[in-house]
């Protein structure tokens, strides 16, 4: 009897020392992408989905935190595999927060690295996918755009539990629009349509008593492609294409008109910023941007004495964006009709 009660007492003390494993991660053999398309624009960074609070990976009660890589990227029309994809660019990346208080370009420029990445990417633990803008854009020459159907690939996502591999997504990159808004087709490539300033208001016509809107006036956008100056430039140009004086715009706020650095330079054709690319340089809200933050505003206003002595406030203006750095030019031609600057 007594040996009986030592055995059980010993079994008793063996099965307490024994450590039971914990327990393993689940991986839902149903969680995947909730999408399986993904068509960047060539020339800005992106970051898919753009929403931070958007969904792109449903886990399906997979234990986290799960573990994304990024596998085989392939020719949609070959299944060859791109050597283009395997190599890493150098990419500019914040490392501090951008404000738009910057008082010139080397702050903002401290606030920001070069790190080395691949043209495409998926982050580790949250699975969204990231199409990188390389420092040297000539390498953007080299990855096909619609209509070529693109690219294949593949992603593992895994924990402790396993792993699993998203099969065959899409990659279908639209060709560069260094600008916005944009007359320029993303697929073909072709130009389209008049761009239009976001705003016109007040601006009297010179010849009769009507007023100017802004089917009344075309915009270009122009960069100097032999300039390697980052500035930003603003014309104005009447019905026979001479140009206005800038300053003729004597209401305007002129340190707000754009983000930038030093006085600005006027001439008797235009008004010229220096600049940090890309504009806005970040999405956040700053007095050069709309409430969002995700388009600049430039404004430009002067006053007259109108009818009845009344005193008539006149502004032209638009939102844009332009994502590739060099000597940008916007012009606005008053096509339809000169502004009246006159008091009556």
């Amino acid at each position: 009897m007594k040996k009986l009660l030592l055995a059980i007492t010993t079994m008793g003390l063996l099965h307490a020392c024994i450590k039971l494993p914990a327990d393993a991660d689940y991986l839902s053999k149903g969680a995947g992408y909730t999408q399986s398309n993904f068509q960047p624009i060539l020339g800005r960074t992106t970051v898919m989905p753009n929403d931070p609070f958007a969904t792109i990976f449903n886990a399906d009660n997979s234990t986290l935190p799960l573990t994304f890589k990024m596998l085989s990227v392939r020719d949609a029309e070959t299944g060859d595999t791109v050597d283009l994809f395997n190599k890493t660019f150098d990419v500019l990346v914040w490392k501090e927060a951008y404000t738009g208080l910057e008082k010139t370009r080397e702050e903002v420029e401290k606030k920001r690295v070069i790190e080395k990445h691949h043209l495409f990417e998926v982050r580790e633990h949250s699975g969204q996918l990231v199409f990188w803008t390389p420092q040297d854009q000539q390498y953007l020459n080299a990855v096909k755009v619609q209509p070529h159907k693109g690219y294949k690939f593949d992603v593992e996502v895994s924990n402790s539990g396993g792993s699993k591999v998203i099969h065959n997504m899409e990659l279908q990159p639209l060709r560069p629009q260094p600008f916005e808004p944009s007359n320029i087709d993303p697929v073909t490539g072709n130009s389209y349509g008049t761009l239009r300033p976001s705003v016109v208001s007040g601006i009297k016509n010179y010849n009769d008593d009507s007023y100017l809107s802004s089917s009344d006036v075309q915009m270009v956008f122009y960069k100097d492609l032999k300039s390697t100056e980052n500035s930003l430039t603003f014309e104005f140009r009447d019905s026979a294409y001479a140009p206005i004086d800038p300053k003729k715009f004597n209401s305007t706020q002129w340190e707000k008109v754009c983000h930038h650095f030093g006085e600005p330079v006027f001439t008797g054709e235009s008004v010229t910023y220096q600049v940090a690319y890309p504009i806005p340089l970040a999405g956040i809200t700053t007095q050069y941007t709309i409430v969002n933050g995700l388009y600049a505003q430039s404004l430009f206003s002067f006053n007259r004495i109108g009818a009845g002595g009344i005193r008539q406030d006149c502004t032209i203006g638009t939102l844009f964006k332009i994502h590739e750095p060099g000597a940008w030019k916007i012009i606005f031609w008053f096509y339809r009709g000169n502004p009246d600057f006159r008091n009556n």
